[in-house]
């Protein structure tokens, strides 16, 4: 039943990529982290320096983002689809 939810989500996640790019969008970029990580990396940066996200248009290590930056990623990080 796990096996067919997750075809069912990827099934609706590349969906949503075409409808995106068939309507004109021109890029997009996606952070695969967990949030419980992002949480863990913002508790214990020093553990977690080698942690890069994307961050509208460019990769930054997400210890060396300022703390509002940080917030906004952990809040979008996950999308029910």
């Amino acid at each position: 039943m796990e096996r067919v939810m997750r075809n069912d989500g990827l099934k609706r996640f590349v969906s949503l990529i075409d409808e995106y790019f068939a309507s004109g969008g021109a890029q997009m970029q996606f952070n695969i982290v967990s949030r419980e990580t992002l949480l863990a990396a913002q508790a214990h940066p020093e553990e977690y320096s080698n942690l890069l996200v994307r961050v509208a248009g460019y990769s930054a290590y997400f210890t060396q983002l300022s703390k509002d930056v940080q917030q906004d990623i952990i809040e979008r990080t996950e999308e029910k689809l």
